[in-house]
């Protein structure tokens, strides 16, 4: 995807000009890309812009203090102060009077790049919740970064060389959940960071932290209300700023819609595209179906673009090209050029926020984390049948020891502003984010309720507040109450275990992939094992497990009685769970087909990447 790419020195060395433009070109997937390209009279600083054309359209780097200073943007400032200047000029302004803090002052989505060549270092920093990749890798003599791993496969110094605690987590969660990546040596440079390289090296130094709970007064539900209302009009304006086309991503639930309304309200319903996509628009009480309905009686130019696990599969390698399996979650990309094509949209406005994470059946820290989805690879009974018994113990140890890291990472001590803490510094910027970001293949995509002032709002607000998002609902319904008539109960999301159980192309994809090709994850698996987990889960009637959410892992008993009494249910949760975990019983249930995209994606990976590119550039 796009974004900066670069080569630094820090050894006094001229950069390999060659390899910088091999870097460059690796990330250029798209002809009509735009690319701007820098390099120092020294020779020890190159640095290329790649993007689409539709933001911040101006050349970089912006030149200032009489060209010893350079500054580069990929992403969006949103400061009401810089709108009616040139972004860049605001980020150095920022920069010559707060210096290796200057991001601190920054809202908005970015990667930015200064070099001081008065001050012989150069900055590097990302906003505060990483919405945009930034990989690194430091051989001791040079630095080199990019928005894409596969531009810095292009480094001979960089060997291909497996991170096993990488696998684990991956393997456990689907995603990673601190900054290690597939390969030792190769890093994600963690948010709110700055990275401060000169001559002796590079310094981090970490500019803002996310806390909840950072103001203990009450003030009252409907200060808050009124707070959260004015901060969300503002947070859409402010996106709003640019002379693009629009589009909104349509659900039947609440995030979008509280978009919606703000975008109404700033545009008085003019020039509405709305956007769904799944397997099929037309499932009762779903999404998409009321996604149709609602943008249908606003006069919206509504499109649905029908997704197949067939067609997923198909295009499987692209899918782990461009998205480099950074996430189980699997999708195909050609729809985001549909949009930009036939709706003519530029930039998307999407629904993630942070208002807060499920509150049900949360009683400890094993069941915080498995509310964001996270589990623990010893716990998955699937794993220990599948996994050779060496590989299981080193990736259960593994995978405890990332879990130990990561925990220690939350100062708050309550459990629910724990889970809320993890949901944006692990779920949001190790598994939304990467998804969001391969949309700016083809499309800008922008998220209103990240505003920083409304994370700034968040982290003041008492917990209960955050519940469940409570506070949140309760006001977009108050200011938008035309636009809630009806609410989704069911997701249009691929049904990836009923596809697999129906499909004998699907399976035969499976079975090749996982168990007839050698390759070097192949080794910790015992494949006979896993052959027999394939052939009873095909085998079975096809069923559906995933478009339901809670609802499909629940008996029809159970999920009455949450819906009806929720506390009645939780404490009974609580009290079952508790007498599991004291008898040691306690289990990980993990979809057998999540787990089969998990295994598809690493192989193919390996495939992909472990041999990409064929040839390096010289050096």
């Amino acid at each position: 995807m796009p974004g900066l790419v670069g080569i630094i020195s820090i050894n006094g060395d001229k950069v390999n000009m060659g390899l910088m433009k091999a870097m460059r070109n690796a990330i250029q997937h798209r002809d009509w890309y735009k690319v701007d390209d820098y390099a120092n009279e020294k020779g020890t600083v190159a640095i290329s812009r790649v993007h689409l054309g539709i933001i911040n359209k101006e050349r970089q780097p912006f030149s200032a203090r009489n060209g010893q200073v350079q500054v580069f943007l990929h992403g969006e400032i949103y400061n009401d102060e810089a709108a009616a200047s040139n972004p860049l000029e605001f980020i150095y302004q920022r920069y010559e009077k707060e210096k290796l803090d200057f991001a601190s002052s920054l809202n908005g989505s970015f990667v930015i790049a200064i070099v001081d060549q008065g001050e012989d270092i150069v900055l590097i920093a990302n906003d505060r919740i990483a919405a945009k990749p930034l990989f690194l890798f430091n051989d001791g003599q040079t630095i080199y970064f990019g928005p894409e791993m596969k531009s810095l496969f292009l480094v001979s110094s960089l060997k291909r060389e497996l991170n096993l605690a990488a696998v684990a987590d991956f393997l456990a969660n689907g995603q990673f959940t601190k900054e290690h990546t597939l390969i030792e040596g190769l890093e994600t440079v963690d948010n709110a960071t700055a990275l401060k390289i000169t001559p002796g090296g590079v310094a981090r130094h970490r500019y803002w932290r996310y806390e909840l709970g950072r103001n203990g007064n009450d003030r009252g539900r409907d200060y808050y209300r009124r707070m959260l209302a004015e901060l969300l009009r503002r947070a859409v304006g402010r996106r709003l700023r640019t002379d693009n086309t629009y589009g909104i991503l349509l659900s039947g639930g609440y995030d979008s819609r509280g978009i919606l309304g703000c975008y109404l309200e700033e545009n008085n319903g003019r020039d509405l595209n709305t956007i769904s996509w799944g397997r099929e628009e037309a499932i009762p009480h779903s999404d998409c179906a009321i996604a149709k309905r609602l943008a249908h009686r606003l006069g919206a130019n509504h499109r649905f673009y029908e997704l197949t696990a067939e067609e997923v599969v198909r295009k499987f390698r692209d899918f782990i090209l461009l998205g480099e399996g950074l996430t189980w979650y699997p999708e195909s990309y050609d729809v985001f050029h549909k949009i930009r094509e036939e709706q003519g949209v530029d930039i998307v406005l999407r629904g993630d926020e942070c208002f807060g994470w499920h509150a049900h059946l949360v009683h400890d820290e094993h069941t915080m984390f498995r509310s964001l989805t996270l589990r623990a690879l010893k716990n998955i009974g699937t794993y220990r049948r599948i996994l050779k018994p060496s590989y299981f113990q080193l990736f259960s140890d593994l995978d405890a020891a990332t879990t130990r890291q990561v925990s220690s990472r939350c100062p708050a001590k309550k459990i629910h502003d724990r889970k809320d803490f993890f949901y944006v510094d692990i779920r949001l910027k190790y598994f939304i984010n990467p998804l969001n970001y391969v949309k700016s293949y083809a499309i800008e995509s922008f998220t209103p309720l990240l505003d920083f002032d409304l994370l700034d709002f968040v982290s003041d607000l008492p917990t209960k507040y955050r519940l469940d998002k409570r506070l949140y609902r309760e006001t977009i319904v108050g200011m938008f109450p035309e636009l809630f008539g009806e609410m989704a109960e069911l997701r249009n999301d691929i049904d990836w275990a009923a596809s697999l159980q129906s499909s004998s192309v699907l399976q035969g994809f499976v079975y090749r992939e996982l168990v007839e090709k050698q390759n070097l994850f192949s080794m910790f698996f015992d494949i006979d094992s896993l052959r027999g987990e394939l052939d009873a889960f095909f085998s079975a009637a096809p069923h559906s497990a995933g478009s339901r959410g809670l609802k499909a892992t629940m008996t029809t008993r159970a999920f009455e009685l949450l819906r009806k009494s929720p506390a009645v249910y939780n404490s009974a949760h609580r009290s079952s769970y508790y007498v599991r975990k004291r008898r040691g019983k306690i289990r990980d249930t993990l979809p057998l087909e999540q787990l089969i995209i998990r295994l598809l994606i690493l192989n193919m990976w390996g495939d992909v990447f472990l041999n990409y590119p064929v040839a390096r550039t010289s050096e």
